[in-house]
């Protein structure tokens, strides 16, 4: 059994939930700073709460530290827990900057904990089985991608910068994962307010990326995503929309004709990702999913694009 104790009554709450649907973990306690949420999660959920972090943190009970909280003491809690002979799970983004990035990796390193980052895109169904369109070879050698995201404000500010470091970054990972670190960035970017437009060409030495997220569109539109792999010998092509109304539509073109997949075995990519979590605790293996080197050149390619925005404005 995987103990977890988790930082964070946001999303930390989420976290819980589904560490309580998988076998295999035991939610110990959940720290916050609200009483009364404290309280609420504790009765809703039937887990411990603390207002005190060092109750989780240095309790030798807990195998993995779970930390939800805001992103600028993500640094100092994965580092407190990995002293504290804990492997750490750590919310995207990873960190706002490269340095404390490599301060953990470092932490890791010397006290022989592992970190997994929630790059939970890697474990979208679609966006898997493109990237095992990409490995198997089966369309060709990859030639370039595009990839987008768009919603309304609904998750609070999506400003330029806030849009790079927590929507943006998605894509920067799955594009990636597909085409492997890039050595040039062009980008560009709108702010409208709380609410913004990014793109970005990523070029490596033998192909290019495109990505796109936009967070300006109105409440009435629905959350959309989507992606184009080519390859010397076909595509795959995925768009989906979600929410009151959802459509999905994966396509492979392969000799000239679609064939469109029907039924992907659609999976929840975050509960899936904690599922792999598990298992490489379980085997004291090495997680090639939500590994920290990913996260890292994530946080790497954002400060890139962020640097290229602002030399344009």
């Amino acid at each position: 059994m995987v103990k977890v104790g988790i930082l964070g009554t946001g999303f930390g709450k989420f976290h819980a939930e589904l560490y309580k649907k998988i076998d295999g973990f035991e939610v110990v306690s959940i720290f916050g700073r609200n009483a009364d949420k404290l309280d609420q999660i504790g009765k809703e959920l039937n887990v411990n709460t603390t207002s005190n972090i060092d109750e989780i943190v240095k309790n030798p009970e807990i195998d993995l530290l779970d930390i939800c909280l805001p992103t600028e003491f993500h640094s100092k809690w994965a580092i407190e827990g990995l002293k504290n002979n804990k492997n750490v799970f750590c919310e995207t983004p990873l960190t706002f900057s490269v340095n404390e990035a490599a301060e953990i990796k470092t932490a890791s390193q010397k006290y022989g904990r592992d970190v997994f980052v929630n790059l939970f895109i890697k474990f979208s169904t679609p966006h898997n089985t493109a990237i095992q369109y990409s490995k198997n070879g089966t369309l060709g050698s990859f030639l370039n991608m595009r990839a987008y995201n768009s919603t309304s404000p609904r998750w609070g500010d999506l400003g330029l910068k806030k849009n790079v470091e927590s929507f943006h970054n998605h894509l920067i990972d799955f594009a990636c994962e597909i085409a492997g670190m890039p050595e040039n960035v062009i980008a560009s970017g709108m702010n409208f307010g709380g609410k913004s437009v990014v793109t970005s060409t990523l070029q490596t030495k033998n192909n290019y990326t495109v990505l796109e997220s936009n967070s300006s569109l109105p409440n009435c539109c629905p959350f959309a995503i989507g992606f184009e792999l080519v390859f010397t010998e076909g595509m795959v092509k995925y768009d989906a929309v979600y929410g009151e109304y959802t459509e999905e539509k994966f396509i492979v073109f392969q000799n000239g004709k679609p064939t469109e997949i029907v039924e992907l075995d659609m999976k929840d990519d975050y509960e899936e990702s904690f599922k792999h979590i598990l298992h490489c605790i379980q085997n004291n293996t090495k997680s090639p999913m939500l590994d920290l080197d990913a996260a890292i050149n994530t946080v790497k390619v954002q400060d890139m694009i962020l640097m290229s925005i602002k030399e344009k404005l």
